[in-house]
């Protein structure tokens, strides 16, 4: 295998963040939206994520 450059991994990691952080605004909009009862739902289904 060719060695990867370190501007590569810098991007794939910074792709990866920005996946992460973009899942967990959609997870907390949607909970936002929702009454309380799903909100609680949404935030155990979460942590068991």
């Amino acid at each position: 295998m060719p060695q990867l450059s370190p501007l590569f991994w810098v991007f794939s990691s910074f792709m990866v963040v920005f996946l992460l952080i973009s899942m967990m605004m959609i997870f907390f909009m949607n909970s936002v939206n929702i009454n309380k009862v799903n909100k609680c739902k949404v935030y155990l289904m979460s942590w068991c994520w």
